[in-house]
């Protein structure tokens, strides 16, 4: 079964702290410096050496030198007080004692008032620490002070975490407060266009799930390009008062808002060509509106002869492996399959990534029928995926071990594997309504569909995987199973998706669906 791992986002701290030129400290002395002991002038001589060094002693020098400082300062000292709670700030956060590092922060605006200086990092702390609610309301304020210039220098990730604190907190009024500042900022056009297009999905989610959504928000509906966001509000019910915009703004086969989501990635990359995320962010676009050519010529260089992977960052191997799909859909599969291999062969200790692209490896071998090499790719990917893999890839994992097994006659094992799947099924909600068919189970696949479809948390997931194998927005694999077979094999299954989602009609089937991979069954054979 094609089931391919998905990006996975994470905490951002990291994205804020690498570019302030106080993190990285120099060695730091035996014990830290006694400041009582200094006169004025060379507590001052001490602070300004202190300070000119490229890389200053945080903890040891320039708490205590800034704490005496102000000490001795007098009123009113903000000078001072900024600096000793920024020294503290920066002290903490190289100690990694993070919420020390948020108290510093609060500590000295409860004496001055907001100061610009700590925006960034308080918005990376807040999320960190998982305190949405704090991140937001500074976001807000953000977007409200000057122009909004300053949301421009907020990275996307940040963004997004906060979104699923959120999310995960069954808070859409969050979410709706968190979007709509971003949406109504007069810097919203400046944005990363990453932003801008994750701005239309989630605020029309958040309006939906607050009971707001109306055929009078269609200007939100505009700035969706990806094919994958714009099937979801294609087919579930409580987007249906924005389904006739949807539908003319599409285009058959989503073509017209496809090429606008290539430009878009074309010119994003066009405008920052070393960002590799951004790259990678192209070539899935390529990969998604059909494009497999443009898609396998930008990533010719990846295909060399010798090409040693050792050195890439996770970015670059998600571009390979939209490179990959893109070769096995263009009748290119050794190729493909071989680059496959040269992600998931990493060292796991150096990539903490590679669990995705082990999964990927072993699915695209189920996915061309060669179920035993697929078993053996997940040995490998196994004890990658218990150390360092989400609870999804686990499932994943899980799910696809029961459908090779199956595939190849043993079916004890196939069984024992599925019961394993069934305690961990919520985990890959997709995968694992396709693994039970493809074990014979058709009543499980309809029970855990229909358990997805209850619950708010699955439900998106679950009426995806129940629109037909033509709604795929990348190719899919010509032997997976089709969920959406079970809606005729279940009137109760078809009746509780209409209550919450409609069939896409096929007009609407995205470009980067339409290949597929792997033999043709005999069926299919002109």
């Amino acid at each position: 079964m094609h089931c391919a791992v998905g990006r996975h986002r994470s905490k951002y701290l990291a994205v804020f702290l690498a570019t302030t030129a106080l993190i990285t400290a120099a060695p730091l002395q035996s014990a830290p410096i006694d400041a009582s002991k200094f006169d004025d002038a060379a507590l001052a001589a001490a602070l300004g050496e202190a300070r000119g060094r490229s890389k200053p002693l945080l903890c040891d020098e320039l708490v205590p030198l800034t704490a005496e400082a102000l000490k001795r300062a007098a009123a009113p000292a903000n000078a001072e007080t900024f600096a000793a709670g920024n020294a503290a700030l920066w002290c903490a956060i190289e100690e990694k004692r993070y919420a020390d590092a948020s108290a510093a922060i609060e500590q000295t605006e409860a004496k001055l008032g907001r100061q610009e200086a700590f925006d960034r990092v308080a918005i990376s702390l807040d999320s960190f620490l998982s305190r949405p609610e704090q991140a937001i309301a500074r976001i807000d304020i953000l977007a409200r002070t000057g122009g909004g210039e300053a949301l421009t220098s907020i990275p996307p990730e940040v963004i997004y975490d906060l979104s699923r604190a959120a999310t995960t907190a069954k808070r859409p009024d969050l979410k709706l407060a968190l979007w709509s500042s971003i949406y109504s900022a007069r810097s919203f056009g400046q944005l990363d266009p990453e932003v801008i297009g994750g701005t239309g999905i989630n605020l029309l989610q958040a309006k939906a799930d607050s009971g707001l959504l109306s055929d009078k928000d269609s200007d939100l509906a505009d700035l969706v390009t990806n094919a994958g966001a714009y099937a979801a509000l294609l087919s579930q019910r409580r987007y249906a008062p924005l389904w006739p915009h949807l539908e003319e703004r599409a285009g058959d086969n989503l073509a017209e808002v496809l090429k606008l989501d290539v430009q878009i990635n074309a010119e994003r990359f066009k405008a920052a060509p070393n960002d590799t995320e951004r790259f990678a962010g192209l070539i899935y676009s390529l990969l998604q509106s059909g494009n497999l050519k443009p898609a396998i010529d930008a990533t010719e260089p990846f295909r060399e002869d010798g090409m040693d992977y050792s050195e890439i960052n996770e970015q670059i191997a998600w571009a390979i492996n939209s490179m990959a799909i893109a070769l096995r859909a263009s009748d290119r599969l050794e190729e493909g399959l071989k680059a496959l291999d040269a992600l998931a062969s990493l060292d796991p200790e150096q990539h903490s990534w590679v669990v995705n692209f082990a999964i990927n490896h072993a699915a695209a071998l189920a996915g061309e029928a060669r179920h035993a090499e697929a078993l053996a790719s997940y040995d490998r990917a196994q004890p990658i995926a218990e150390k360092q893999g989400s609870p999804f890839a686990r499932a994943i994992i899980t799910g696809q071990r029961a459908c090779s097994l199956h595939t190849l006659g043993r079916t004890d094992e196939a069984a024992a594997m599925l019961k394993a799947l069934e305690a961990v099924r919520l985990d890959a909600v997709q995968g694992s309504i396709g693994s039970a068919m493809c074990v014979g189970r058709d009543d499980l696949a309809i029970a855990w569909a229909l358990e997805a479809l209850a619950d708010d948390t699955h439900r998106p997931v679950a009426i995806a995987a129940l629109q037909p194998r033509y709604m795929e927005n990348t190719p899919p694999a010509w032997n997976d199973p089709e969920p959406n077979l079970l809606l005729a094999k279940s009137p109760e299954l078809a009746a509780a998706f209409e209550k919450v989602a409609r069939v896409v009609p096929e007009r609407f089937a995205p470009l980067g669906g339409k290949p597929r991979l792997g033999p043709k069954p005999a069926s299919s054979q002109p």
